[in-house]
């Protein structure tokens, strides 16, 4: 076994073809994050010359991660063995500080209530990590930027019209699409110098929410590195045009991925985003497309959780991932760089406020 950095057009090649390929283990996603100043590296594992894992590993502030990868058969517990030595290994050479890792494999798979629909025996694979040294960060719930514990899916695979999604849906979102039908109008932006009626309903929405967020040129690099794998679309108002919401959807050979998107507070009334929503399944139903990431959501059942219930409406199921493991690769400088981290916290939230 060979472990080291691959060229881009070895990880694609491997990435796309395996089944635990992802949005966040991409090409492109490398690249955007070289240009928000992350260190990039694409790692792979090699036996007698053939790709057989492949991961994109990023690090800034001395903290290194691997999000929902790397990309192997999490079956086989030598391999992974073997790509996590490789992992430590690499990351001890350049002088990093902590690596954390989020396998894209899950625990369960849940209703919209919290209910068990299927669960997955991962004791071995727990206690393959703990072997190796690295801490498990535990069965969070929150809403994680690293890598979400809870995903909702929408799969289309046994539906075969648009009645019969539609007839999936609650009633209540199927009243709200009578009412606004008549109202709104989905445009793909065409040009990048209209990312701007996008970004400012993302950032309206953000700011509601207490985000702080991104630079313009954080949607331009998107445009730039995804160009035909990504879409940027908008409902607008028929009577005057106006942006009443958006959303970027990234195409992915295993799934669509709702990543980023957006609500204007003046047109939050005419539920553009449940507008876009069905208008998205629509569309993937059109072109063969069976699983649909809505993306991330709190993980707590058993109260008030807006993002759920907007995306419960849709008919869809919940996955729950394993979650994040640690490795402190040097624990002086760790403790130190614990407090650094809590220091940039702090003043994320006096600029969200």
């Amino acid at each position: 076994m060979n472990f080291g950095e691959l060229s881009e057009a070895e990880f694609r090649r491997f990435e796309q073809g395996s089944r635990y390929g992802n949005f966040f283990q991409t090409v492109e996603r490398a690249r955007l994050r070289r240009k928000m100043g992350w260190r990039v590296w694409l790692l792979g594992l090699k036996r007698k010359g053939e790709v057989v894992a492949g991961g994109l590993l990023m690090a800034r502030h001395g903290e290194a991660l691997v999000q929902l990868g790397p990309i192997l058969d999490w079956d086989d517990l030598r391999l992974v063995e073997d790509w996590l030595k490789g992992l430590v290994a690499f990351v001890r050479e350049r002088s990093l500080v902590v690596v954390e890792v989020f396998p894209p494999v899950l625990l369960s798979i849940r209703d919209v209530r919290g209910g068990v629909l299927e669960e997955f025996d991962r004791k071995k694979l727990f206690s393959l990590f703990k072997s190796l040294g690295f801490r498990y960060m535990g069965l969070t719930v929150e809403l994680e930027n690293k890598a979400n514990r809870w995903m909702v899916i929408k799969d289309l695979t046994t539906l075969a019209n648009m009645d019969e999604v539609r007839a999936s849906y609650k009633k209540n979102v199927r009243n709200k699409l009578r009412k606004v039908s008549k109202e709104l109008m989905v445009e793909e932006l065409a040009d990048k110098s209209q990312i701007e009626d996008l970004a400012k309903v993302v950032d309206e929405s953000n700011m509601k929410n207490g985000v702080v967020s991104r630079q313009i040129d954080y949607y331009r690099w998107i445009w730039d590195e995804w160009g035909e794998q990504v879409r940027f679309v908008v409902a607008r108002r028929k009577g005057g045009g106006e942006v009443v919401a958006g959303r970027i959807l990234f195409y992915h050979p295993n799934e669509v991925v709702s990543f980023i998107s957006g609500t204007a507070q003046e047109w939050k009334k005419l539920n553009g985003m449940t507008f876009l929503q069905d208008w998205l399944l629509e569309d993937c139903l059109k072109r063969g497309i069976k699983r649909v990431n809505f993306y991330g959501i709190d993980g707590d059942f058993s109260g008030h959780n807006p993002l759920l219930e907007f995306k419960s409406g849709f008919g869809v199921e919940v996955e729950e991932y394993i979650g994040g493991f640690r490795y402190v690769v040097r624990p002086i400088k760790y403790r130190l760089h614990e407090g650094d981290v809590k220091l940039r916290n702090v003043a994320r939230k006096v600029l969200r406020r």
